[in-house]
């Protein structure tokens, strides 16, 4: 029997690259290692900011003081805190008065430091697909991620039609935790995978992966699909705490095993970029996550 000294001896042998772990699945990789193709994947070092954070204003841990050290701490260049809404009391979500106050504080904060401070919300969909703050709030906000929190058990019909319908709000900026499942816990919602990711495409909405142990939400399947689609992706960490945000390399372990490159995550946007990114009204931002993906991969 052959022995080899090492894996890159090995791949070596029929003539392949060494193929990294996240991508041996059995579907494309020898075709794409023997053309010498495969992407260069995304790492924890390509990130420029977290998306997801919550502080002691809902049902998070820490003063927002210390949210905005850790993510400054990660090498961050950006930042938006995404506290709960209204709607959602049993996490102490932030009733518009709340939310104005909250928005004066971190523009106030923003003084103090170089990274630069989102307002954002985690706004919920309520079960009819409308957002849990109007719109005249959520224009006032940098960034807006809306997920699921209730109403779980609607048909495969009505929670397609319900996540549409928020994807289509012009302020909507991510779906969080798109399945909205709990690993051992919950199981997924149903809705029409195909039809949601179309409407992600169409509306310039970007899909989250939520880098929380207990979520791993978008799976690596549906970000493979939502990468194949050009749907800007976004690996964020959801944090409840300070110390969470180093959580942000199992949400990279996803967007690898979903052959995700850093130019097909909205996050590894430099700040300059993304600002441009968020400012510029849907769907027409997509212009700006586009420019920068060079290729195609078709696997």
């Amino acid at each position: 029997m052959e022995e080899f000294a090492d894996e890159e001896s090995f791949y070596a042998r029929p003539g392949l690259p060494w193929i990294t772990p996240e991508l041996r699945t059995g579907l494309h990789e020898l075709d794409f290692g023997l053309e010498d193709n495969l992407p260069e994947l995304v790492d924890a070092s390509h990130l420029k900011g977290d998306l997801h954070l919550h502080s002691e204003w809902s049902d998070g841990n820490d003063p927002i003081e210390l949210m905005v050290e850790s993510a400054t701490a990660q090498g961050y260049e950006y930042m938006a805190l995404t506290d709960h809404s209204q709607g959602l009391g049993v996490a102490n979500g932030l009733t518009l008065e709340r939310l104005e106050e909250q928005i004066k504080l971190l523009r106030d904060m923003q003084e103090k430091y170089d990274i630069s401070i989102l307002c954002g919300s985690e706004c919920d969909i309520r079960a009819t697909g409308d957002m849990d703050f109007p719109n005249e709030m959520l224009a006032k906000l940098d960034v807006v991620v809306a997920s699921v929190h209730n109403a779980m058990n609607q048909d495969q019909a009505t929670m397609t039609a319900r996540m549409i319908k928020a994807m289509e709000n012009p302020y909507v900026t991510i779906i969080g935790h798109l399945t909205t499942r709990l690993l051992g816990q919950r199981e997924p919602v149903e809705f029409d995978l195909e039809a949601v990711l179309q409407a992600a495409r169409d509306t310039g909405t970007a899909l989250e992966i939520n880098a929380s142990p207990e979520r791993l939400d978008l799976r690596d399947t549906h970000a493979y699909r939502a990468r194949e689609m050009g749907i800007p992706l976004v690996i964020n960490t959801d944090s409840h705490h300070r110390n969470h945000l180093d959580k942000r390399r199992f949400g990279v372990a996803v967007a690898r095993r979903a052959w995700c490159r850093p130019e097909d995550i909205l996050n590894t946007l430099p700040k300059d970029l993304f600002l441009q990114y968020i400012r510029t009204p849907k769907p027409n931002r997509l212009s700006v996550f586009d420019e920068r993906r060079v290729g195609t991969i078709r696997a």
